[in-house]
């Protein structure tokens, strides 16, 4: 079903970015684009994955592997944190790598499309 999505980005819970697009939601996966990614949170097995023209970044419970396409060869990075959580049309999900400083929160607000 397609969804109203806002899309709020922290960086250790300061706002970096807000965005306003279109999604699908069906069988607990969320897809979206940007104007640079893909989007894919599979809410049953817990996985976030972003792509780009440049790589792949999967994380779920147990690891995080980046995909550098050019290169075609996958990395696996330290996960020192993972959060997910669901309720009442909205997601929210926290990682933290080994080669970032600061947590990042994804929080996202689905809305029936109104016609």
């Amino acid at each position: 079903m397609n969804k109203d999505l806002t899309i709020n980005t922290y960086e250790d819970n300061i706002l970096i970015f807000k965005e306003n697009l279109l999604g699908t939601f069906a069988n607990n996966i969320l897809t979206y684009e940007n104007e640079t990614d893909s989007f894919l949170i599979d809410l049953d097995n817990l996985l976030f994955s972003k792509e780009n023209l440049e790589s792949i970044l999967e994380i779920n419970k147990e690891k995080a592997l980046l995909t550098l396409k050019e290169l075609k060869k996958t990395f696996e990075i330290v996960l020192k944190k993972l959060a997910f959580s669901s309720e009442n049309n909205k997601i929210i999900i926290e990682y933290l790598l080994e080669s970032q400083e600061k947590p990042i929160k994804i929080e996202i607000e689905m809305s029936d499309i109104n016609a």
